[in-house]
């Protein structure tokens, strides 16, 4: 039996409503379903059941990162519903979910294969996954650090700033867009490297190809503080401390998040929509 995830903000007794609702309308159609909220998934590293066949989100983005966690790398499609506030990459309503669970059923939609990145500790094993951004960023008691950046060994530049951040095109309109990096079509197929709060004129966010390999030293040139500390954030929600003289690596995940789409020109409305996208405020 094919089953589906459904992963809901309990934090909203709305979106455990539907969940619930919608649970039951899926087993009605035959199908297996496991329910959890956001902080049970978030700690899973394997999917719940070896039938997966759908990962919906109710919620926010947020709540749809942690369903991207686990549907990206098993290769499974997911249906986000826009619970939150801005709601940038889910892709239905709430009043609209059976309507577009009833076009899944029946193959009327479309996938939207979105990149995603990867982030290694050097001389460590472990692999973190983002959809939106990998970022590091310095603690609130360190001082000013010093990011070198390498991009496929070549050496790029050295800056000082508060951090650096490595973003999808789905997440250039997340934290990306907050540091002044470019609005990117999210079926785009590159990163986006970008400092955060950089000391110098000269650091500016820069677009890269889809095979580069990013490679991000910490240093504290300006105090040489032994103790200091950044922080690597994969999509705001997994954090690992790092000090300084470590070396993280970037690069494109092995696999993509699979999005159920069923308007080809969401994306273009969502700029003009909650972005404001062209539109004359004083007007």
């Amino acid at each position: 039996m094919a089953t589906v995830l459904i992963v809901y903000n309990a934090c909203k007794p709305e979106a455990a409503r539907r969940a619930q609702e919608t649970a039951q309308w899926l087993q009605a159609a035959g199908y297996g379903v496991v329910l959890a909220d956001q902080p049970t998934a978030s700690r899973w590293s394997q999917p719940p059941d070896p039938n997966l066949a759908l990962v919906i989100t109710l919620g926010g983005d947020g709540t749809l990162l942690t369903g991207a966690a686990i549907a990206a790398p098993a290769g499974v499609p997911l249906l986000g519903v826009h619970m939150g506030r801005f709601g940038f990459i889910a892709q239905v309503v709430p009043d609209q979910l059976i309507d577009a669970l009833q076009r899944w059923q029946s193959g009327d939609y479309q996938v939207q294969e979105r990149l995603m990145a990867q982030a290694r500790v050097e001389g460590e094993v472990r692999v973190s996954f983002a959809l939106n951004e990998i970022t590091l960023l310095r603690t609130p008691t360190a001082p000013m650090l010093n990011f070198t950046i390498r991009v496929n060994d070549l050496l790029l530049t050295t800056y000082p700033a508060d951090g650096s951040l490595v973003a999808t095109p789905t997440g250039s309109t997340a934290y990306a867009l907050s540091v002044g990096a470019p609005v990117v079509h999210p079926q785009a197929e590159v990163l986006i490297l970008a400092p955060i709060s950089p000391h110098t004129l000269g650091a500016r966010p820069l677009v890269l190809p889809p095979n580069a390999r990013i490679s991000i030293e910490i240093r504290c040139e300006a105090t040489n503080e032994p103790n200091a500390q950044a922080i690597m954030t994969t999509d705001g929600r997994r954090h690992q401390t790092l000090g300084m003289g470590q070396i993280v690596h970037i690069t494109t995940a092995p696999f993509r998040t699979k999005l159920l789409s069923f308007n080809e020109g969401e994306f273009f409305e969502k700029l003009r929509d909650r972005l404001l996208w062209g539109a004359r405020v004083n007007e």
